[in-house]
């Protein structure tokens, strides 16, 4: 039995995985709401099935990924977006021992939110940048600049920098909209990095380091270098132990003049191709973990110094940042001329000379974003109105 299935079809995250099981031998099953999501333009995944949208129907969603369970046909399951907290919640649809790698819902609950990831810091002395809880009628002690968060949110859409009271009136009433819980945290310049890790029951298995060089939409890492960095892969192993954390964990940091600050957790896989480009393929560790295999003796541990890029996040992310045009044809060139930062850098999210139906994606945006570079903010709010529906849908599989 060789074939895996991605929990669905429209993420990075799901679009990388694909591209690091490339070379695994396995049939890659792709569960989508979506007729033809990123993951459909592969010629790397076996088949698309439909299934309805986990945010509208989470319980249709659970029983019908229970009944591809009991057909037996699947080795693991890989949850590539927050549907990783959803199966969590919803175990009680899914039988007895399903081969998806999850921690316990204790541990999602303690680091799915920005307040709860931040209060765990600070209990397990994991440094985090000062904050407090927004409260009505109480100053913020907090000096600008800061910025104010939404406990729960994606996309670099749930925070807003404020420098001034005007700002920050703003801000509350924004975030605030939909009654979310709003912390004020204070900004700390420099490096944007993530380390992930995979644990086995608490154990680290493998961990991986790093750092963003070209912005995406939403300050998202589009381009990343590969790093050694000790302390971050201590911090990690320390969130995991104490989690008993199973399956993938993403802390994202800053660095500051080489002293580290954590910002928020993902508890699930990001975007896995440079760590697997560094020699660890997270994917493939998470299908040996979920169906039983021998894991590695030692902790594997991403090389440092490889680069990697996803020219189809870098446009997205121009668009959004400048909205020209030219700076998004300059960028096309320098890909092309594989120059400054394309320069032994490899494209894993639309690899279209190894993947050519990968350009089909790729082509549309291209052309959408030099029609209308405003567009890429339509793309956006698509994806954060999602996510903030599928909070609503996991909260209410938890009650």
């Amino acid at each position: 039995m060789k074939r895996i299935l991605l929990t669905e079809g429209a993420s990075l995250t799901a679009r990388e995985t694909i591209t690091a099981l490339r070379k695994s031998g396995y049939e890659i099953d792709i569960l989508s709401s979506k007729r033809f999501p990123l993951t459909a333009f592969s010629r790397w995944k076996h088949k698309i099935i439909l299934t309805v949208n986990p945010n509208e129907n989470p319980e249709q969603y659970l029983n019908h990924m229970s009944n591809l369970l009991q057909s037996g046909e699947y080795l693991a399951v890989i949850p590539t977006h927050e549907q990783a907290w959803l199966l969590a919640e919803g175990k009680k649809f899914l039988p007895p021992n399903p081969p998806i790698a999850l921690a316990s819902t204790n541990a999602f609950r303690q680091v799915q939110g920005k307040i709860a990831f931040v209060a765990l810091a600070d209990r397990l002395e994991i440094p985090v940048p000062r904050w407090e809880l927004v409260k009505k009628g109480v100053p913020i002690g907090i000096s600008y600049p800061y910025w104010i968060k939404s406990d729960y949110g994606t996309a670099g859409r749930s925070v807003c920098k404020v420098r001034s009271s005007a700002e920050k009136n703003d801000a509350i009433q924004l975030l605030s909209s939909d009654g979310s819980q709003l912390m004020a945290q204070e900004h700390i310049s420099g490096q944007y990095g993530q380390v992930e890790a995979v644990f086995a029951h608490g154990k680290i298995i493998a961990v991986h380091t790093t750092i963003q060089r070209g912005i995406g939409a939403g300050g998202s890492a589009a381009a990343r270098l590969s790093v050694d960095f000790p302390d971050t892969r201590k911090h990690i192993e320390k969130v995991g132990r104490y989690l008993n954390w199973h399956g993938c964990l993403t802390l994202d940091f800053i660095c500051n003049n080489e002293k580290l600050y954590y910002i928020e957790c993902n508890p699930r896989m990001i975007e896995p191709a440079n760590a697997a480009e560094a020699g660890v393929n997270f994917a493939e560790i998470l299908i040996n973990l979920s169906s039983g295999k021998s894991l590695p003796d030692n902790v594997r541990v991403g090389k440092a110094g490889v680069k990697t890029h996803s020219i189809m996040a870098l446009l997205l992310g121009i668009a959004e940042q400048t909205g020209s045009r030219k700076n998004i044809i300059a960028t096309l060139w320098k890909c092309i001329a594989s120059s400054g930062l394309f320069e032994k850098s490899a494209e894993v999210l639309t690899p279209v000379r190894k993947d050519p139906l990968s350009l089909i994606p790729f082509v549309v945006t291209t052309f959408g974003l030099l029609i209308s570079p405003k567009k890429v903010n339509e793309i956006i709010t698509k994806s954060v109105k999602s996510y903030s529906v599928q909070l609503k849908t996991i909260r209410a599989i938890a009650e």
